[in-house]
């Protein structure tokens, strides 16, 4: 690379940081299409630098790209950062980052129910991981939420227990990011859910008021609270507060990511289930139709999630 080379590299760095700092600042605020708009800005100029010169830079793009709920992005600009990161030599500059991208990828190669993959990037991050410092601490919560998440959809809800404890007992002792505890709270209500067991609610409440405190009423997480809120007040009877909960969530889901997100369609699966308790059984099969044609389209045809889906659909619904 030649010195006029270098020095137009630098300055596309600068400016692919400074729209990420900027889709980052959106993304705190709420303002999700604006932030999508800096992270494309910065996705733009990034295709134009030598990834082996700031995979740092690559991990915040893939950051900001993964906290927009745009995990296809998000995989693309971890990959990129993970390669140079991998091969530099080992210690706390390369080291820090690299579990940063391995954790992107682990939960992307989870969503997209490629488990083996997933746990190969969690398990490497975990390996890399201590827990010195502020920052090691951070990024240990961050690996023992995701291996959590990983052994809850794989069946492993002992374990994920462990982890999720474990995340939230360091977060607890040391201080750090609230939203990280809201995020322990969350996984631990999830999980409660998934196996049945009370407890769930007063994790879920504990979650909602941390965010709405942080974050304001309307933000995109506190939303995902609201649904896991309304799932297990459904399933306890109170059908009233549950659908109260589940609308505001459907409300400011679609608000921010529009009609044909991911995120949208598990919160209709979730008043599809209310609906049928109420009787409204029409209108819980348009819901988990629409549901699966917007899986379907984020997730692919051959996704379990779709699969388990579909099996709830009548077979000529389901086109």
């Amino acid at each position: 690379m030649t010195r006029t080379d270098g020095l137009l590299d630098r300055r596309r760095a600068r400016v692919v940081r400074r729209h990420v700092l900027r889709g980052a600042h959106c993304l705190r605020r709420g303002w999700y299409a604006e932030g999508e708009r800096w992270a494309r800005r910065a996705e733009e100029v990034a295709h134009r630098l030598d990834p082996a010169g700031h995979p740092a830079l690559m991990v915040e793009l893939a950051s900001l790209w993964h906290g927009l709920i745009r995990y296809r992005p998000a995989r693309e600009c971890a990959l990129r950062a993970a390669g140079p990161l991998s091969a530099a030599p080992p210690g706390p500059g390369r080291d820090g980052p690299l579990v940063d991208a391995l954790v992107l990828l682990g939960d992307v190669e989870r969503r997209l129910a490629r488990y083996g993959r997933a746990e190969a990037y969690l398990r490497r991050a975990e390996e890399l991981t201590g827990a010195a410092g502020a920052a090691g601490r951070r990024r240990l919560v961050a690996v023992r939420l995701a291996l959590g998440v990983l052994c809850k959809e794989t069946g492993r809800h002992g374990e994920a227990e462990v982890l999720y404890r474990e995340a939230l007992a360091l977060l607890e002792r040391h201080g750090g990011d609230p939203l990280a505890r809201a995020d322990a709270l969350h996984n631990l209500a999830g999980l409660a859910h998934a196996r049945r067991e009370d407890g769930g609610e007063r994790h879920i409440r504990a979650a909602l008021g941390i965010r709405r405190a942080v974050l304001g009423p309307r933000h995109v997480q506190v939303a995902a609270d609201l649904a896991v809120l309304g799932a297990l007040l459904t399933e306890r009877g109170d059908l009233d507060e549950a659908e109260d909960a589940l609308r505001r969530a459907e409300g400011i889901l679609r608000e921010h990511l529009g009609d044909d997100h991911y995120e949208v369609a598990v919160c209709q699966v979730n008043l599809a289930r209310l609906d049928a308790l109420r009787g409204r059984a029409d209108e819980a099969a348009r819901r988990r139709r629409d549901a699966l044609r917007v899986k379907r389209l984020t997730l692919g045809p051959d996704h379990p999630e779709v699969r388990r889906l579909a099996a709830c659909v009548p077979g000529r619904e389901r086109r």
